[in-house]
């Protein structure tokens, strides 16, 4: 995030100055929050505490399942569904407006 929001601020202060690339990290403040909120919202509705239960006390011989079950909950699915839906927003927020699609290609 901290990545995400120099470029923001540098190309939007490059553009139209400080105050534009203040707003910009400040707008991406506010899509987080408001984005972390909304996902574990979600992640609370598909991934019942029952699930989450089942699944740590499960046999498994495997090192990389046992591991997993250590350090993913619902608050690291809520984070990886939040970051994926940054990336796509981001992609078209911070994209350059002479940039258009090639013809013949799908948004």
């Amino acid at each position: 995030h901290v990545a995400f929001a120099i470029y923001a601020f540098l190309s939007r202060q490059k553009k139209d100055g400080v105050g534009e690339g203040l707003l910009a990290v400040g707008f991406m403040v506010i899509i987080f929050a408001v984005g972390w909120t909304i996902s574990t919202m979600l992640t609370n509705l598909l991934f019942t505490p029952e699930f989450f239960v089942k699944w740590y006390y499960g046999e498994t011989g495997s090192l990389l399942l046992r591991t997993l079950r250590k350090e993913f909950n619902r608050d690291t699915i809520s984070l990886l569904l939040l970051t994926l839906g940054e990336v796509g927003f981001y992609y078209f927020y911070l994209r350059e407006e002479g940039k258009e699609l090639e013809p013949g290609t799908k948004d």
